[in-house]
Parts: C-alpha cells; sequence; structure tokens
C-alpha cells in the first residue's frame, strides 16, 4: 500500500492529491521527464513521522541519474557514487557505495540524505517534481530539476582553485583562464598570457585524467596564476557538476578547480 502518498505529497508540494494513492504517474510516456538526463536538486524530505527535512540550499544535495545505471550523488560536504535500477511501474532501487567522509557543517543534512536515497522505493512526477517514496511507507523526498551540462563542446571559465590546504585563487579575469575538452580527446587550454594543449580522458565514474599540458612559455603579467592552473588541471583526478557549473576534484584530494560555462 502506498497511502503515504497523499499526505507526503500534501506536506511536501503543498498540493491536495487525494486520491492519487491509486494511481502512479508512469516513469516513461508522453509529458513525462525523464529520471536520466539531470542533475535533481533535493527540495525536502518529508518524513511520515512528522519531521520536514529542508535542503539549504538545494544545489548541496543533488542526485544524477545516469543512462548506464550508475547514480552521482552530492551530499552536501560530502559524495557518493552507486547503482539504481527502475521498473516500468515506477519501482527504483538504489544501492550507493562508498562516500566521503568529510565532517558537514552543523545544520547539514548529509546522513539523512544518503539514508533515504538508499531507501528509495518508487518514484513519480509532478509539475515536473521529482518524488522518491521510502520504503516502508516511511517518507518523500521531493526534488527540482536542473539540466545536466556537457563536459565536451563548452567553454569553461576559470572560477577559482580552492587547496585543500586553505589557499584559494581566484581568477579575477575568467576569460583569461579556460578549458575546452573536445571531441577528438583534446583539451585546449589559455592559461593567462599563454595556450597550451593535451589529451584528456574520462570514464564512467566521472574520473578525469588529463596529459601532461604543454603551453607557450610567454611571462605573464605579475599577479597571473598561469602557471597555478595548469599545474592543477595537469593533476585532476575527478569532475562533477553542481548548479550548471564544473568542478574538478584534484588527484590526492588536493584541492578542487570550479568553472563556470560560457
Amino acid at each position: 500500500m502506498l497511502s503515504s502518498r497523499s499526505a507526503a505529497v500534501l506536506a511536501a508540494a503543498s498540493t491536495v492529491l487525494l486520491g492519487v494513492t491509486a494511481c502512479v504517474s508512469p516513469s516513461t510516456g508522453p509529458g513525462v521527464p525523464p529520471l536520466t538526463g539531470s542533475i535533481w536538486e533535493l527540495q525536502q524530505i518529508q518524513m511520515n513521522d512528522g519531521t520536514l527535512l529542508t535542503a539549504n540550499p538545494p544545489q548541496n544535495y543533488t542526485a544524477e541519474f545516469a543512462e548506464d545505471g550508475q547514480v552521482f550523488v552530492k551530499a552536501d560536504c560530502n559524495r557518493a557514487i552507486g547503482q539504481f535500477t527502475e521498473a516500468a511501474d515506477g519501482r527504483i532501487m538504489v544501492s550507493l557505495g562508498p562516500t566521503t567522509l568529510a565532517a558537514c557543517p552543523e545544520g547539514s543534512i548529509s546522513p539523512q540524505f544518503l539514508q533515504a536515497l538508499n531507501n528509495a522505493n518508487l518514484y513519480f512526477f509532478q509539475n515536473e517534481d521529482l518524488f522518491i517514496d521510502l520504503k516502508f511507507d516511511s517518507g518523500t523526498m521531493q526534488f527540482s530539476a536542473t539540466p545536466t551540462p556537457a563536459l565536451v563542446g563548452t567553454l569553461w571559465k576559470l572560477q577559482q582553485i580552492q587547496f585543500s590546504d586553505g589557499k584559494l585563487l581566484v581568477a579575477d579575469q575568467p576569460d583569461h583562464y579556460t578549458a575546452e575538452f573536445l571531441e577528438d580527446g583534446s583539451l585546449l587550454v589559455r592559461a593567462d598570457c599563454n595556450r597550451g594543449r593535451a589529451d584528456f580522458t574520462t570514464t564512467g565514474d566521472r574520473t578525469l585524467q588529463v596529459s601532461p599540458i604543454a603551453t607557450t612559455m610567454a611571462a605573464c603579467p605579475e599577479g597571473s596564476i598561469g602557471n597555478e592552473f595548469v599545474q592543477a588541471l595537469g593533476n585532476s583526478g575527478s569532475y562533477f557538476f553542481q548548479d550548471g557549473n564544473l568542478f574538478v576534484d584534484l588527484a590526492f584530494d588536493s584541492g578542487t578547480i570550479q568553472f563556470s560555462a560560457d
């Protein structure tokens, strides 16, 4: 029985859904958004004991379901990769793999979000939002969609490089620090007054490897972060998207590069 549906969705979406519990929106079909192809930002988790967990901000709690059956999850300051399966009747099972174990700030709902995803049971759509009912009739998650950016074919402009030792490098002119990943596996780089080229490879779990970047050797103005940018990009380890931006985590958990799309 899905008796929680009306109460959960009423609380989560502030919409009257009386009588919907016996009629589940199909997982595919005309007018129904696909589960894949979007980054789903958590809005809230309404538990059936009355507990309401609100995602603040939503872009810190995301799930991205890929065509190959993988799911990429951001849970505040932590990330996880898992597997999911879905059925034509809207049933869904999620099995998350190892999760990073960073200590998130006070007020984070990272543990509850990860636990809820592992308890996913059935999904449906309303007003283009995704709702996932949890096992044991225990609650409902509500998500809103944002398009998944494309790594390839976008000119990515550097915003900043945050190193794990606390050092922060900010691009005062993002147009002068760019990365463009091409279909043929080439990477074109602008590092302030220099240009560079390398090869890159990616895998299904979002691993990103960049070969040594060959660059011109012009002397850039004082304050340039061109050398640091090239070094960091050559140390790429994996990538993910958040709020339309590209983030590249560096190898050895040494930092993260943030880009915005042109």
